[in-house]
């Protein structure tokens, strides 16, 4: 009887949810939430209630020689007196300090390459006009004498001197009517304002790869300091070396295992 007793389906208790209505109010607490709740409280409470007592029982002529350096501020916390700055609640350890370092040494790692990028990309970028000659060879000295640059590059005198995009006299004759008729007003002077201007722009465009530059050699020089001071953190015999006024460090060649 006691066996078909236990084999007899019994009724579920299920716990009531939050209402559909009431639903704004967040999950429905029930009684062990409520008892986690209380207990949190009362500890709280009864830690209020200790360091009130103490700072009702506190001797006013006590002395510490941490006050000769700190005071407290309007908000009641510990201040420095020299410089006013709160203090902080801990020392870093050795391995949050690691870590720290290994972070900054990654953001200024990727300032770096950043620069790199930028110059780079500005080199390539770089299509002005080459400051090379060219030249022509011919067979003696007469035809050196009879040379003419427009018969040979089959162009008009006002595009002989340009290397990059002479056009053809044929080319010229497709063009409208009003592109020749301005190439051939002033010559000389467009000429030397096309020099001007394309000057100017390389001018402009080498003084910002040397910034570019510049800027990636300090990068690159504050990267290596900052990976110098983490590997001086790691533990094991060093030696510290000055060459030419630069300091490094030597360690203890070890087996690794």
């Amino acid at each position: 009887m006691g066996n078909l007793q236990h084999s007899v389906q019994k009724k579920q208790h299920r716990e009531r949810s939050q209402v559909q209505e009431r639903s704004k109010f967040g999950f429905l607490e029930k009684h062990k939430d409520y008892v986690k709740r209380a207990k949190d409280y009362h500890r709280k409470q009864d830690t209020l209630k200790v360091l009130k007592s103490k700072g009702k029982e506190r001797n006013e002529d006590e002395f510490y020689f941490g006050m000769n350096s700190k005071r407290v501020g309007a908000d009641g916390m510990l201040m420095t007196s020299r410089h006013g700055a709160q203090e902080s609640d801990g020392v870093l350890n050795m391995d949050q300090v690691k870590l720290l370092k290994t972070q900054d040494s990654n953001y200024v790692r990727t300032m770096r390459l950043v620069e790199a990028r930028k110059s780079e990309k500005k080199k390539n970028s770089m299509l002005f006009a080459s400051s090379g000659k060219h030249m022509v060879f011919v067979e003696d000295q007469e035809q050196m004498e009879d040379f003419v640059p427009e018969e040979y590059f089959k162009t008009s005198t006002e595009m002989v001197n340009r290397r990059e995009n002479r056009l053809r006299s044929s080319q010229l004759e497709a063009l409208p009517q009003a592109r020749p008729q301005a190439l051939q007003v002033t010559p000389t002077f467009q000429r030397a304002q096309n020099e001007e201007s394309l000057q100017k722009k390389k001018l402009k465009a080498y003084k910002a790869i040397a910034r570019h530059m510049e800027r990636e050699s300090q990068l690159a020089g504050v990267e290596e300091r900052m990976n110098l001071q983490r590997e001086v953190m790691k533990s094991g015999s060093k030696k510290k070396v000055e060459v030419n006024g630069k300091v490094t460090y030597k360690w203890k060649k070890q087996r690794k295992r």
